[in-house]
């Protein structure tokens, strides 16, 4: 494939994967090539690639003879990506607080402030992530950073569920003004503390109401 067609790929990739986060593309109906195709104006070519690519995150699965299916939201997922964060994100904030400047407190604020003034979820949810960030830089943790904008990208659709959902944005603002307050005394064994449980409790949101979506979740559109 010519690098035009890689660069087409992408970006139809990275359009779908803002669709699956945001909900907009459904589990219950599948990604046709020939639809997808007519849709961005391109050939089979460069979707098929793209869908691959989002194979490759575990935002789809290509099933033979099939086509391909956004994976659905499941609470188990839910709750290990919640438990691999906790963990990852508290490693990340032991390292990076000794070394937070007044810049990275900053930042931090204004990811906050932009967050409540945030005209759709999905700004929201990009400044939920700019607001965390801005506490595990200071630690120049490139490879601990990578691995957790990975989990963030698929985070995203959980955390988007439990918001439209479960309301859950006045809490998850309370729970941020804590940590930051936290960080700025840098107190790390409370920044630490709070930011475990601030995982934990947008997790369990949304497991339970995954959860109540049983016995027949696999029907739900989610």
């Amino acid at each position: 494939m010519s690098k035009s067609a890689q660069l087409i790929a992408k970006k139809i990739a990275q359009e779908l994967e803002r669709l699956i986060i945001e909900g907009v593309r459904r589990t219950a109906v599948p990604l046709r090539q020939a639809d997808l195709a007519a849709q961005f104006g391109v050939s089979h070519i460069p979707v098929r690639e793209a869908l691959a690519m989002l194979a490759e995150k575990g935002l789809v699965q290509i099933i033979a003879n099939r086509g391909a299916m956004v994976v659905p939201l499941s609470a188990s997922q839910c709750m290990e990506l919640s438990r691999m964060r906790a963990a990852l994100e508290v490693i990340a904030l032991r390292h990076s607080i000794p070394q937070l400047s007044d810049s990275n407190l900053v930042a931090a604020r204004l990811a906050l402030i932009e967050g409540r003034r945030a005209p759709s979820l999905s700004v929201r949810a990009q400044c939920n992530w700019d607001f965390h960030r801005a506490f595990y830089t200071g630690g120049e943790q490139r490879f601990l950073m990578n691995q957790l904008e990975t989990l963030w990208r698929h985070a995203d659709r959980y955390l988007l569920f439990a918001w439209t959902h479960a309301e859950y944005e006045a809490q998850s603002d309370d729970e941020h003004e804590l940590i930051l307050k936290a960080c700025s005394t840098q107190d790390v064994r409370l920044a630490c503390q709070l930011t475990r449980r601030h995982i934990q409790a947008a997790a369990l949101s949304g497991e339970k109401l995954l959860t109540e979506a049983a016995p027949d979740n696999e029907s739900k559109t989610y």
